[in-house]
């Protein structure tokens, strides 16, 4: 038996539609007349206006040359010229010696026109290339034209073999980059789509474009458009059968976007082809409403897809003082949210990488038991595949408080509850606004600052109780006030010191950021060495309990 060239009966995948896909770019698409009751598909762009495509051939029917899996004959390569309204006319088959008596499908062409790759079954010097399971692959072949606009010197490509198909090819601007499809071994899924290196002594050794672009389903049809790759694949989280992708291959591979509807459907969607300068191409589809099998469709681009702006943030994780990388250390990075966005463990040279995104927030906290975890905030530029260098530096026992060397230390003042001092300025009859706490601990009345377990970010409803904080340093403006953090016993005591200080830092940010002046207010953290409650480690609490523990306090120093 013979392997079609395009295995066109792909399963049909019915029900399942996604919410469009943001950026996929927008299009108007038209079913063409040159489309027969058979499968027409496939195209490429020749000379200034000419299209090559696949279809089965025409003349006389012999049984030798039908092809049993759909009843049709064997595929050829044509050509049409396009007219102005993308309608393809005087449709030939190519001369010369590039169709054989098997299929042939999927071309491309040098800029000069004078040099093609095509797909064909491996079919070689009059002889039909058998794997070890008695099925034919695919295989790729080059040609050239001579003066009679003949295509003679059929040589394939060196990578060929007959125990897996090579085919589909697609060429870079610059025509020194060949990409194809293939599922020879270390493939990642069905079919991948590899690259090779085109130079002078001929072809470089194929490479995969990793799973950045592949996926363990189907991913063929390549197609470059300056440097961005378009692709079919039947992926999970398509719109049904073989949709059509689009991604940037330079800088930074960005996430394959779904072309959506129109270009897609619930059918087999592929084979999409489009011109630089015009922005209008083809693509293929065996959809509802079309003529016959496979149909060709010609399409006008309305809004191109619309990339990612991308970066890249790296480091490295070192101690304070050797300065030598620390392997087995956690890097985390979140966004300004606190989101936990991706984790990274280091290796033996101490690196980590994260992918981000322009013009956002991050924070990048580095930890590793027995040392003192670090984070450092920054925001990206809006400069596209802009590389970030960043060093994390742990040290042990070096914890960073942001509270001020002379704010009053809660922890050691008296508990003694017969004693009690009140703050400078503090009236006997305290103010609605005012509630002591313990002995000689007076706070600001509000509602308690809780926080995420391991988070030090604010919540809306903290900020809303910290404007109440605010509102009151207003209205007293010689109060002087120390925000408290504190955390729950969980966690390690120096990690918990270190966080409870993150989130003393992170409100005293937020009141200076509302006008206070930043003399008025300081912020230390004291890990769990202040419960109010009996949770202390070993102690089985719930986590409702835990997250009174989990708290700002906002103590008055002077009034």
């Amino acid at each position: 038996m013979k392997k079609y060239i395009l295995t066109l009966l792909l399963l049909f995948n019915v029900g399942l539609f996604y919410a469009q896909e943001a950026g996929a770019g927008k299009y108007t698409i038209k079913n063409l007349e040159v489309n027969t009751p058979n499968s027409d598909f496939g195209g490429a762009f020749y000379q200034e206006n000419k299209l090559v495509f696949a279809s089965p051939r025409k003349g006389f029917r012999l049984i030798k040359d039908v092809w049993k899996q759909n009843g049709q004959r064997f595929l050829d390569l044509y050509e049409g010229v396009i007219n102005e309204n993308g309608e393809i006319t005087d449709k030939q088959k190519l001369k010369g010696e590039v169709n054989s008596r098997y299929h042939e499908a999927e071309a491309i062409f040098t800029k000069d026109g004078k040099t093609v790759y095509f797909t064909r079954d491996n079919y070689y010097n009059k002889r039909l290339g058998i794997d070890n399971k008695g099925w034919t692959n695919l295989a790729m072949f080059k040609a050239t034209i001579n003066n009679k606009g003949e295509w003679i010197n059929i040589i394939p490509m060196p990578f060929n073999n007959v125990e897996y198909s090579v085919g589909h090819p697609a060429l870079s601007e610059d025509e020194k980059t060949l990409y194809f499809a293939s599922d020879m071994p270390g493939s990642l899924g069905e079919e991948d789509i590899y690259k090779v290196e085109v130079n002078q002594s001929g072809f470089g050794n194929p490479v995969n474009l990793g799973p950045e672009i592949n996926s363990t389903a189907k991913d063929w049809f390549p197609f470059v458009d300056g440097d961005v790759l378009y692709f079919a694949s039947d992926r999970i989280g398509g719109k049904g059968g073989q949709d059509i992708y689009a991604t940037r291959i330079k800088g930074l591979v960005s996430k394959p976007i779904n072309l959506n509807a129109p270009i897609n459907s619930a059918s087999d969607d592929l084979s999409f082809i489009i011109n630089h300068e015009t922005r209008k191409g083809y693509f293929s589809s065996n959809r509802e409403g079309g003529k016959g099998d496979d149909d060709i469709y010609s399409f006008i681009e309305e809004e191109p897809v619309n990339f990612k702006c991308l970066q890249i943030v790296s480091g490295d994780v070192r101690d304070r003082i050797t300065e030598s990388l620390i392997p087995g250390a956690e890097v985390v990075l979140t966004d300004s949210e606190g989101k936990k966005l991706e984790t990274i463990i280091t290796k033996d040279d101490g690196t980590f990488s994260f992918e981000i995104n322009c013009e956002t927030e991050y924070e990048i906290i580095g930890k590793k038991i027995d040392y003192t975890p670090q984070s450092k905030v920054f925001t990206t530029s809006n400069e596209a595949d802009k590389e970030l260098r960043i060093e994390i530096l742990l040290g042990k026992g070096d914890i960073d408080f942001v509270a001020d060397n002379n704010a009053s230390d809660i922890n050691n003042q008296t508990q003694d509850e017969g004693e009690d001092t009140k703050p400078e300025g503090l009236p006997d009859v305290l103010p609605d606004e005012i509630v002591r706490l313990r002995p000689s601990i007076y706070a600001v009345n509000i509602d308690p600052i809780y926080f995420d377990y391991d988070s030090s970010y604010l919540t809306k409803q903290a900020k809303d109780e910290l404007e109440k904080v605010v509102d009151l340093m207003k209205k007293y403006p010689k109060m002087i006030i120390e925000a408290a953090s504190h955390t729950d016993s969980r966690g390690p005591d120096g990690y918990n010191l270190w966080l409870s200080d993150r989130r003393a830092k992170r409100t005293v940010d937020y009141i200076i950021s509302r006008g206070i002046d930043a003399r008025r207010i300081t912020g230390k953290g004291y890990g769990a060495t202040q419960l109010i409650n009996q949770c202390v480690k070993g102690v089985e609490c719930t986590d409702a309990q835990h997250e009174k523990n989990r708290r700002s306090e906002f103590v008055i120093i002077k009034m």
